[in-house]
């Protein structure tokens, strides 16, 4: 009589306590990099070269290593870009070129 009480009162348990489940976690923060610009725009990126396609963009995964690239003769440091759900960065190249340079102060101002 005392088992199956108490296999009742452990199944009843079982059904009041929601299980848990582990939370998935990458500590990879950037997966890729998607470079855009005007078709034929040229850059550098981990010592290869790529042209930019007629239509769309070029989509490289990131390096570890090369968290920069190369563009109209600028180094671009990618990681300043926000990244994505899925750990991508969009880098539009046109405005890598015409992003003006960080402001500079002299002292006694």
């Amino acid at each position: 009589m005392m088992i199956p009480i108490l296999a009742a009162a452990a199944l009843a348990v079982q059904m009041q306590i929601p299980p848990v489940s582990p939370k998935p976690a990458c500590n990879i923060k950037t997966v890729s990099y998607k470079f855009t610009g005007a078709p034929g725009t040229e850059f550098r990126y981990d010592g290869a070269r790529y042209v930019v396609p007629a239509e769309g963009e070029i989509e490289l995964i990131a390096n570890r290593n090369a968290t920069q690239a190369e563009y109209a003769g600028n180094v671009v440091q990618l990681d300043r870009y926000p990244a994505d759900d899925f750990g991508a960065r969009l880098v539009p190249l046109a405005a890598a070129a015409s992003a003006p340079a960080a402001p500079t102060s002299t002292k006694g101002e």
